[in-house]
């Protein structure tokens, strides 16, 4: 029986000793974190390293049911699960507040012909996510700093000013990142009330919702 060692399909790319030693803790930190972006200072030598050996990476991601994406306005790589098994699963008003964000970020680029990603205060976000789902009652402070602490280790967002994630500041400002299009790639404002009409469906008791991965 033929025997298989990294090391050995590693040899078959032609990298030098160095790059190949590199290629499984890049790819461990794609897998880890979902995205990589040119213009953090903490991914960027990575996202330049998988810029330049984007087959290899492609190619060896697909052998474990992976696909590598790249959105070439952003600069931001994102790795996707093909199969169920490794989807993140989100509660329903985390799904709800990515639906938010998506929402918020398009309308700031379409309003104001933005180059540059999107900025909106918290208060913004609040208030759109009452709106979206059509209810009096918003959700707690806890509740929104645990949400929005969430997505930002995801990296869908960013605080600015300095400033940590602190609910009840209605003024802070969050910069939307480009990977909020791309964990919601909904093309038409058709699809975004497909989304919204989804999950205003949800049973009452429903805390958790798949579809957002």
């Amino acid at each position: 029986m033929m025997s298989f060692a990294a090391e050995t399909i590693l040899e078959t790319t032609g990298l030098p000793e160095k790059a190949r030693r590199d290629i499984p803790r890049v790819m461990n930190r794609l897998l880890g974190q979902t995205f990589l972006y040119q213009d953090s200072e903490t991914d960027k030598d990575d996202y330049y390293f998988t810029h330049r050996h984007r087959p290899i990476f492609t190619t060896l991601l697909a052998l474990a049911g992976f696909t590598l994406l790249h959105d070439d306005y952003h600069r931001i790589f994102q790795v996707v699960s093909d199969f169920s098994y490794c989807h993140q699963r989100f509660k329903l008003d985390e799904s709800l507040m990515i639906v938010v964000l998506r929402k918020l970020y398009e309308e700031q680029v379409e309003q104001l012909s933005l180059a540059a990603d999107p900025v909106v205060t918290i208060g913004e976000v609040r208030e759109e996510y009452r709106t979206i789902t059509g209810k009096e009652r918003d959700l707690g402070v806890g509740q929104y700093e645990a949400i929005l602490s969430r997505l930002r280790r995801l990296g869908l967002i960013e605080p600015l000013d300095g400033r940590s994630l602190d609910a009840r500041e209605s003024e802070a400002r969050l910069r939307l990142r480009g990977s909020v299009k791309m964990i919601l790639p909904v093309q038409t404002a058709e699809e975004m009330e497909a989304w919204l009409r989804r999950y205003r469906a949800a049973e009452p008791g429903n805390d958790s919702a798949d579809g957002v991965e």
